[in-house]
């Protein structure tokens, strides 16, 4: 999921389920189930916002034209990047 979002994010792939229930309830303020934050389905709030940050942080990364200045003024997102960076590296060699 994390990297399906990051392949998203760069145009080379469809959006996850997590990233596309993430986008519904940011566009309709509101949860996909009835009730509180709490009321939700176990994890499924987690995984929408890792994969949320992940596609935001790609996208602001994609979007930026010296890479160097953006990773020291964005370092949160920097690190994102980096991280699900070395997450495809290891996936590979899988």
């Amino acid at each position: 999921m994390i990297l399906a979002a990051a392949a998203c994010a760069e145009g080379k792939g469809s959006p996850p389920p997590e990233l596309m229930l993430g986008w519904e309830m940011e566009r309709f303020h509101a949860l996909p189930e009835p009730g509180g934050l709490r009321d939700q389905i176990a994890g499924e709030m987690m995984r929408c916002r890792a994969v949320l940050n992940v596609y935001g942080a790609f996208q602001a990364f994609r979007g930026s034209r010296n890479w160097a200045a953006w990773s020291k003024s964005n370092q949160s997102q920097w690190a994102i990047v980096s991280q699900v960076t070395e997450l495809r590296e290891a996936h590979g060699r899988q």
